[in-house]
Formats: structure tokens, sequence, C-alpha cells
């Protein structure tokens, strides 16, 4: 019989100011933990725990705590404890069906420290099976939670070599970075702009404007050159493989190679 095991770490060390008093018990409960400053470094050596029993009486005082703070977890945990028996000492949690993902995302989105959590996985197995192997990577941000295992590469490998015409080309990317510098460029350029500080434009300020301009511009006269443009390169490519070899005569002799 073969065993599965999914060696799990939380990339980032998770600050203590930012956890309600239920997060952090459920983290933990979910990971093992280690004390990294003033946070906690989460990490889990076979798998994360997403099914477990949790005192009633501990569950109910960690909620009290967390109260007027947004959180899922606390939304959930309000429903499960509604179930809760008379008399019952524990609780059964279950996040199997929902994931534990959630709760670092609502980390993020209320953090001023954190705006994005790594999460990175391996599955390995104690006998060699082919299905016992590989890993994944989860990226958690306030806006999305996205992960990628190594089946899924491989299958966008496949993808590729099963299908490699038609592939598309990016021409323009519109980096936040490079937008970055341009501020500068630009209030340095502009008199009427003296007296503003580059840094008074937020990285908020230039991701909104990304967005905006991203959505509104017009690029289809563009696209469309370029797609000619591309076109008449291949036409002339296939012109080329068509024509046969020029052949280059012989120099004729001059009087100099008679004598």
């Amino acid at each position: 019989m073969a065993d599965y095991y999914n060696p799990t770490v939380v990339q980032q060390t998770i600050p203590n100011a930012d956890m309600t008093a239920l997060e952090r018990l459920l983290l933990a409960r979910i990971f093992e933990s280690e004390e990294d400053g003033d946070g906690l470094y989460f990490f889990s050596e076979n798998g994360p725990n997403d099914q477990f029993d949790m005192a009633v009486d501990e569950l109910r005082a960690a909620l009290a705590k967390s109260t007027g703070i947004p959180s899922r977890a606390a939304d959930y945990m309000a429903e499960r404890l509604k179930e809760v028996a008379d008399g019952d000492s524990e609780v059964e949690i279950d996040f199997s069906a929902t994931s534990w993902e959630f709760i670092l995302q609502d980390i993020v989105r209320r953090s001023s420290t954190l705006d994005h959590v790594t999460v990175v996985g391996s599955f390995t197995c104690s006998r060699m099976r082919a299905d016992g192997w590989g890993g994944i990577a989860m990226l958690i941000t306030a806006d999305a939670v996205k992960g990628k295992s190594t089946n899924d590469i491989l299958d966008d490998f496949l993808t590729e070599q099963e299908a490699p015409r038609g592939r598309s080309h990016v021409l323009l990317r519109l980096d936040e970075t490079a937008v970055r510098i341009g501020v500068g460029e630009v209030i340095a350029a502009d008199p009427a702009l003296e007296g503003l500080r580059s840094n008074a434009v937020t990285d908020d300020d230039i991701h909104v404007a990304c967005c905006d301009v991203a959505e509104h511009i017009d690029l289809s006269e563009q696209k469309g050159a370029a797609m000619f443009r591309a076109a008449l390169a291949a036409i002339r490519a296939a012109e080329r493989r068509r024509k046969p070899e020029t052949i280059v005569p012989d120099k004729p002799d001059t009087d100099s190679d008679k004598r």
C-alpha cells in the first residue's frame, strides 16, 4: 500500500496583527506553524489538514474576539455553530468543499503589508508510482486565487505540441513599473507640475490608470497594420522559396587570360 503526501509551505510570514483570533486559530489547525518575528510561518510536512474537530468553547471564544472584522471564516464558523446541539463539546470543521485559501485571501485584503501570498506544495509518494509525484503553486491576492499544478503545466505543453499553428503574439504590454518611471519623466518635463513629487502618485493610482487605459484605448488600427505587415512578410518568405536559385554564369575569358 502506498502513502501519499502533500508537503506545503506558505512562503510569506503572516503578521499576527493581520490575523483575527479566529483566523489564527484555524490556520494553526490547518498547518503547523513557527513564530517568525511578529508573525507566524505556516507549513505542513504531510499536507494541509482540511478536516478536524474543534472544541465548541474555544471556537466561540475566538469568534467573539474577531467580532467586527470582515472575515469569511467568521461567517462560516457562525453558521457551523448554529448546527451545534446543546451539550456538544466539539464541532467538526470541514474545509474540503470550500478550501482554506479564502482565509489567506481575507488576510491579504485587510493587510497593510501583504499584497499577495504564495503557497507552494509538492506531491510525493512512499512508492515510485507515476501518479504520486508532482507539485502545485498558488498565488493569492485580494482579487483572485490562482493555482497551477505540474499536471496543468504538462497539459499546456501537450496543447502547444498538438496545435503549433494559430499561436498568438503579444505586441504591446502596459507595464506598471515602466509607467512609474514615465510619471517621473512627465513631471520633470512639465513646468505646470512643478512642486508635485512623483512619489505622490501611488501604486494604486498607476494601477487604476493602467486598467482604464487598457479598457478604453482602441488599437484596432495598429493591430490591422501589424496583421497586414505580417501577412506580407509571410508571403515574401513563401515567394523566396518558390523562386529557383539564380545561376551565376561563368566569367568570360579576357584577352589577358587568352595570352
